[in-house]
């Protein structure tokens, strides 16, 4: 596995370099919120877990692969946790 995804994983043999890498969380027209957060910190786990795998391998290009991605999800995540929740922006409107 070379890559963690949401809803399964990355097939893509390691020789082979993807040029959509998780493209999603880095396309200006991905939308998400708060209500994904569970899922977006598993696949930071399973990132994690790749990473640390890879590097026990050897596998330096893997590993840095991942490790953008999950840069990447590291700032969707903390964006999110920074936003108030809805029962908040509702209170606010009223």
């Amino acid at each position: 596995m070379t890559q963690a995804l949401p809803n399964g994983s990355c097939g893509l043999p390691m020789q082979r370099t993807c040029p959509h890498a998780n493209a999603c969380l880095t396309c200006r027209m991905f939308v998400t919120t708060p209500e994904f957060l569970a899922q977006h910190r598993e696949q930071r786990q399973q990132l994690l877990q790749i990473v640390s795998a890879a590097e026990a391998r050897g596998q330096a290009r893997v590993a840095e692969m991942n490790r953008q991605v999950l840069r990447n999800l590291e700032k969707i995540i903390t964006g999110l946790e920074d936003e108030p929740v809805q029962s908040e922006v509702t209170a606010d409107a009223s």
